[in-house]
């Protein structure tokens, strides 16, 4: 009540005790014994855990995958200036040589929640972006050997829960309408002749069974991650790798202790992170767009100016941000200039969408109710985000 939390309006919790309860196994018995309300982050193995053993605890969503999705997109970012990544067939060739369900299962157990599109599906961006986009990715093409071809797989997020029920049963939901909430709806098509096509049509060559540059040059991308303290992130970036192996490119495993300042200053080729962070709640996209603008450009060798690490120029890009620039911050049309950057950024590909960085926050209530989710999603659970002082007005003793 001393602080500006009580300036929200009145408060039923007392006091609050942020403590380090150690690594995630730690973290699960802790809540199992009901001594540790709010668990800020688990593993994958740690939430199934409480899943099965502690039916107090809840997370965003109801059942399967729990997690809330953090208003951050990881995704596989390409060094746009880098000789083939420079081409978007190039770029889109990597995308359909990448199995969604084996990436989602490899990193989150499957419980991720996807996004075929540039920005990640969190609090209201379903309903402003993912949604109202879903008609034009099912009639959206590219060109493929000249033709028109759809790369847009609307049963992504339905094999990802028909895989992880085979493991999990019952925990994982079969409404589809569910599913399209908690996992995500459609991604890209896991289609290698496709992608060996967009290779063909860039020009690359296969040279003893590996993909090389035009001029018969090595094509190496090995993919940067964060290393084992990111253990989702990991294991997400060396499924892509296992893929991209299979298809022929000549790729390894590149895990970092400190990936960020590689990246910033473009000294890579691939890497498994982010560059896209939004709001969440609001559906202005400006907050990591004015970066992306030609005019603070930035090439590879120096660090960038904001978070265009991908060295992506573009002059309907420019446009877009103008546009975006030029109005008010709760202008009706910043959504729709939204959805532009959406259709641009698929066409081109510069990086590879994937999913949300969910976060496996995690509420005992045991001793308190009142914690947000999605059925009541009045802020985010993620205690480490200042959105937590509105968490602290809901919450009241369970038997007050």
């Amino acid at each position: 009540k001393r602080t500006s939390v009580a300036l929200l309006g009145d408060l039923a919790v007392q006091y609050a005790m942020y403590i380090d309860p150690g690594p995630s196994d730690k973290r699960v018995i802790a809540q199992t014994a009901h001594e540790l309300d709010v668990i800020h982050d688990i593993t994958p193995e740690g939430r199934i855990t409480l899943a099965k053993n502690s039916p107090t605890s809840i997370g965003w969503f109801k059942s399967f995958p729990w997690a809330h999705p953090d208003p951050t997109l990881p995704a596989v970012i390409y060094n746009n200036e880098k000789p083939g990544l420079d081409k978007r067939e190039v770029r889109w060739a990597l995308t359909l040589a990448i199995d969604i369900v084996q990436v989602a299962m490899g990193s989150y157990k499957g419980a991720a929640t996807i996004s075929a599109i540039h920005v990640p599906p969190t609090g209201m961006y379903p309903q402003y972006y993912h949604t109202p986009l879903e008609p034009w990715l099912n009639d959206f093409t590219i060109q493929v050997g000249g033709q028109p071809y759809k790369p847009y797989d609307p049963t992504a997020a339905q094999r990802i829960a028909d895989e992880a029920r085979k493991s999990l049963g019952e925990l994982v939901p079969t409404d589809p309408d569910i599913i399209k909430a908690y996992i995500g709806a459609g991604w890209w098509k896991h289609d290698l002749d496709a992608a060996e096509q967009l290779m063909l049509d860039a020009g690359m060559q296969k040279i003893d069974g590996k993909w090389a540059l035009p001029d018969g040059s090595p094509f190496r991308v090995p993919l940067m991650s964060m290393n084992e303290t990111n253990p989702t992130m990991n294991r997400c970036a060396a499924a892509v790798v296992e893929n991209w192996k299979a298809f022929g490119i000549d790729t390894s495993l590149d895990s970092q202790a400190s990936p960020w300042p590689i990246m910033v200053s473009g000294e890579y080729s691939a890497n498994l992170a982010w560059t896209i962070e939004t709001w969440g709640g609001d559906p202005d996209l400006f907050f990591f767009l004015q970066f992306w603008h030609s005019k603070f450009y930035v090439p590879s060798g120096q660090n960038s100016a904001g978070s265009n690490s991908m060295r992506w120029k573009n002059p309907e890009l420019d446009k877009i941000i103008e546009n975006i620039q030029n109005i008010a911050f709760d202008d009706p049309k910043g959504v729709e200039y939204g959805l532009d950057f959406c259709k641009l950024a698929a066409q081109e590909m510069p990086i590879t969408p994937l999913m949300a960085y969910n976060v496996f926050t995690t509420c005992d209530t045991t001793y308190f109710t009142g914690y947000p989710t999605i059925d009541d999603p009045y802020t985010d659970p993620v205690p480490n985000w200042a959105n937590t002082k509105y968490m602290f007005l809901k919450i009241k003793p369970k038997n007050a």
